[in-house]
């Protein structure tokens, strides 16, 4: 911005044309009609002394209020106010050339010098604090610049006209500030409306300006910080708002904002404002790529926030719960038990220990259902470690009241009910106490001898020998 402004400045200068300028004719004696002169011989030699080329601003100041107090009504006051416009520019006495410029273009409103003074140094008239509240002078300013900057848009070719070059500008300078000033001219219209907190014309304004002029990357930062600021009220607007300081942070070509401030806004952007809003790095890689090469987005922004991330994953939850609502109450149960907070972790277990599971109303079969990983012993188990969650890792360990008749091969399903006993979290591991291996197993397919006789059978009666 910075570098626009002086380049403004210098064809301002161009445009006074205050060195290279030939100075009036000396007062005659008798005034010619029709035409513009001086009141006597000492108004003229205020005005060769203030055009002399070794007059410092200072001094061209003082002589400038000498011929102001001395001819307030000059015939040559427009003059004046143009020479006082370049004087106060010099000195750096923007706040006095602004209201000069706004002077001149009441009776000229295609001067090239006074409108480059109005949309060139506004902001150094603003409040430097984003948040300070705008003076009714600031407002003023604020105004007077909107509508320099829309008429300028409004009305190029009359400002920029053949006949309106200014003295030592090349046609090659002249053919190219048009398009520079017209640029401009719609960035300061963003800027505007964001020190007006008028946050849709800012953005429209913003929008426009990066339209007309890609390689503006200050426009790109202000309007992603505006974006940026609008996130609880309009949270879609922000894949829009990761889009431009991506482009703010990676775009290195001219306009480009410089190194160090590049740096600090894809240390933002990478850091903090896109994985807060979308969770993780995933996809900033790919924006950055397409924010290099396009000042605005092509179509959509497509980011999902967490907030989104967190509905998709709960509907593909409750999906899966009702097409298979055991298997779901089981990654809830696994969920809480693994909580990186313990006390959540903690106190699901002090609930669900020695408690009989599954309940119906969570698995309208009433059991578990898992694969076999192996049985101790083999034959005649009193152990099982099933499968739930994948197929070949046991997250399950049955421990039986009774043992099981026979022998059966891993892999066969086997559902279950029991009461929770023990918890072990790396591995993964419940332990389920069957009490009754009859009623709450189902799927053992176990065959061979049914063991011995249980203790207090009846024996058969000996044989009466004959």
């Amino acid at each position: 911005m910075n570098k626009t402004i002086i380049s403004l400045v210098a064809i301002a200068a161009l445009a006074v044309g205050l060195h290279a300028q030939t100075p009036a004719a000396a007062p005659a004696a008798a005034p010619a009609k029709n035409q513009k002169n001086w009141k006597d011989a000492a108004e003229y030699e205020l005005y060769s002394a203030i055009i002399k080329p070794d007059a410092t601003p200072a001094a061209r100041l003082q002589n400038l209020d000498k011929w102001k107090a001395g001819y307030p009504q000059s015939e040559y006051g427009d003059t004046r106010q143009k020479i006082y416009l370049i004087t106060y520019q010099a000195l750096n006495k923007h706040r006095e050339a602004f209201d000069m410029a706004s002077e001149i273009l009441k009776a000229d409103p295609n001067d090239l010098a006074s409108i480059q003074e109005i949309l060139g140094y506004v902001r150094a008239l603003e409040p430097t604090d984003p948040k300070a509240a705008l003076s009714p002078q600031n407002k003023a300013d604020l105004e007077a610049a909107e509508k320099v900057a829309r008429y300028l848009l409004a009305n190029a070719d009359a400002v920029f006209a053949a006949d309106k070059k200014p003295q030592g500008a090349t046609d090659a300078q002249w053919a190219q500030a048009k398009p520079t000033m017209e640029k401009f001219a719609q960035f300061t219209l963003g800027y505007i409306a964001v020190e007006q907190k008028d946050n849709a014309k800012a953005e429209a304004e913003l929008t426009k300006t990066l339209q007309a002029d890609a390689t503006n990357a200050q426009a790109s930062y202000m309007l992603a910080t505006l974006l940026l600021g609008q996130q609880k009220e309009h949270p879609d607007k922000m894949p829009f708002a990761l889009f431009e300081y991506a482009r703010a942070a990676v775009y290195d070509g001219p306009g480009a904002l410089d190194a160090k401030t590049r740096a600090s806004v894809d240390n933002f952007l990478s850091t903090k404002a896109y994985p807060t809003y979308h969770g993780s790095a995933e996809g900033l890689a790919e924006l950055k790529t397409l924010a290099k090469t396009n000042a605005l987005p092509s179509g959509e922004v497509k980011i999902k926030s967490t907030v989104d991330i967190a509905k998709e994953d709960e509907e593909k939850r409750q999906k899966a719960a009702a097409e298979n609502p055991m298997l779901a109450f089981w990654g809830e149960i696994k969920e809480a038990l693994t909580s990186a907070d313990a006390s959540v972790s903690d106190k699901y277990w002090e609930a669900m220990k020695g408690a009989g599971l599954p309940p119906k109303e969570k698995v309208p079969t009433g059991k578990f259902k898992g694969k076999l990983i192996s049985a101790t012993p083999e034959t005649r188990p009193k152990e099982l470690t099933i499968a739930i969650e994948k197929p070949d890792v046991a997250d399950v360990k049955l421990v039986l009241e009774e043992p099981l008749p026979g022998k059966m091969d891993p892999g066969g399903e086997i559902s279950f009910f029991g009461s929770a006993e023990e918890l072990s979290k790396s591995p993964y591991m419940i332990t389920f106490k069957i009490a009754d291996p009859k009623e709450d197993i189902e799927g053992w397919t176990g065959k061979g001898p049914a063991g011995p006789p249980r203790t207090g059978a009846k024996k058969a009666p000996a044989k009466k020998k004959e």
